[in-house]
């Protein structure tokens, strides 16, 4: 029986794309802030890992936090390492099933 939180590294690995805390929410149909915990959970430990989308730099202003012209985009999250590396998640062998 696969948990809720190893479908969310299956869902990474189907993709193969970063994906977004509300793709992840309607994809393992999910409250938000469940997956939000399950996504730091698999930062933590280094199985997935936060990217930005964008620089967040301005070339009007040098990039001030609060400047009108930066588009803040939602968090993002990538596999940081594959499934054989953790024995955890790593598939059960043939002879165990």
């Amino acid at each position: 029986m696969t948990t809720t939180l190893t479908r969310v590294l299956q869902l990474f690995e189907q993709h193969g794309r970063p994906l977004s805390l509300a793709e992840m929410a309607r994809a393992l149909d999910t409250d938000p802030d469940i997956v939000a915990e399950m996504l730091a959970y698999w930062v933590q430990r280094g199985r997935l890992r936060e990217v930005s989308d964008s620089s967040g730099q301005c070339t009007r202003c040098s990039g001030r936090p609060s400047c009108p012209f930066v588009v803040r985009l939602p968090h993002r999250y990538e596999l940081a390492t594959t499934p054989a590396d953790d024995p955890e998640v790593r598939p059960p062998c043939s002879c165990c099933g």
